[in-house]
């Protein structure tokens, strides 16, 4: 239940925005998953940027592919635990437009930051206060005698921006999971906004990813601009986010079919899995032999052959009569039954076993 006085849900012309949600084992492990996922993303992308950095003639590419790519990797892994945001703008983001409440991106946040610090302790004890490139573990920064700071907020802005339609975008996609590509658009428009920032300020569009590193610069004594243009990769992140959620959600650029509003654990990770659910559920409501009359019709023959055991479940085999081989006798089916592994998530089967026969 939310605080006293707090609601639930607050409506602003027509649309909704949730405040709370319940604080249970499922948030929880949420939470920790966005932990593990922003310490993993500090770790290794910036840890690849270091190490890009300090060898002969390196490229834009090979560092915007590391951020893509490892997008990519933990969202796969930590999609289906929190949803995968590995972000605080795409949290705001997605708060704005609706699909995950204010309580939820509050704690993803905290959980972020947490992470990114962790991530950067560990590349501080790697590699230590000396190395020769890109020495403050991946800090974002930029040459004010280059850029003001105009400049960059407007081109953080923009690359958040990018990203964050890219997340609605794929959400709405009308096929489950996010259509045929899942969250590779995703992770190739953080490529995208890498090739184009990481000349100007080195690339944040992520305000939790810049600030484990600022801050375990400054306490290895790193010099350096970064902790004082911390607040930059803050603000024009989150700006750019909402801004971008607000255009999508409230403008025209939101599919017409799009039924509801829904966040990425839910729209991507685990599409199609509670209907599954539902269906199985219909399925052992009803004998075995009402069953196999619901699926296979009035002329097929029912086999129990199998149970179920542990993660393992047998589909039950329904046979086609087969017409009489000379003799009379009829035709075997020597159709082996099938085994089909289930997995999912929160307890949701992976298909329908009726599928596999």
């Amino acid at each position: 239940m939310p605080p006293r006085n707090l609601p639930t849900v607050i409506e602003i012309k027509g649309k909704q925005l949730i405040i709370w949600e319940d604080i249970d084992n499922k948030f929880l492990r949420a939470c920790l998953a966005e932990f593990l996922a922003m310490h993993l993303f500090v770790l290794l992308c910036c840890g690849c940027a270091m190490v890009t950095l300090n060898i002969t003639n390196p490229n834009l590419m090979m560092v915007a592919a590391s951020f893509g790519f490892g997008i990519l990797t933990l969202a796969q892994i930590f999609g289906p635990l929190s949803g995968g945001h590995i972000n605080s703008a795409v949290s705001l983001g997605l708060f704005v437009a609706g699909r995950t409440s204010l309580v939820k991106t509050v704690c993803y946040t905290l959980s972020q930051m947490l992470g990114s610090v962790f991530g950067a302790l560990f590349l501080w004890a790697i590699f230590g206060s000396n190395w020769p490139a890109a020495r403050a573990f991946g800090s974002n920064s930029w040459d004010t005698s280059v850029f003001t700071g105009g400049q960059v907020f407007f081109a953080e802005m923009l690359g958040t921006a990018l990203l964050m339609f890219n997340v609605l975008s794929t959400i709405d996609i009308p096929s489950e999971g996010g259509g045929p590509l899942g969250v590779y658009p995703i992770a190739m428009s953080v490529m995208v906004a890498h090739l184009f920032l990481l000349p100007i300020d080195g690339c944040s569009i992520n305000p939790t990813r810049s600030f484990g590193p600022s801050l375990v610069a400054q306490w290895a004594g790193i010099p350096g601009t970064y902790a004082s243009q911390q607040a930059m990769f803050w603000f024009a992140p989150m700006f750019g986010a909402a801004v971008a959620a607000f255009f999508y959600e409230y403008g025209s650029l939101k599919p017409e079919n799009f039924a509801g509003a829904k966040d990425m654990d839910t729209a991507i990770f685990q599409a199609g899995k509670a209907k599954r659910k539902l269906k199985n559920k219909g399925r052992q409501s009803t004998s075995p032999n009402q069953q196999a009359g619901q699926d296979a019709g009035a002329n097929t023959q029912y086999n129990p052959v199998h149970h179920q055991e542990e993660d393992e479940v047998y589909a039950p085999q329904f046979q086609q009569p087969q017409p009489a081989a000379r003799g009379g006798r009829p035709a075997r089916n020597d159709r082996p039954a099938a085994a089909v592994t289930t997995g999912g998530f929160d307890g949701f089967e992976e298909e329908d076993l009726a599928d596999y026969t």
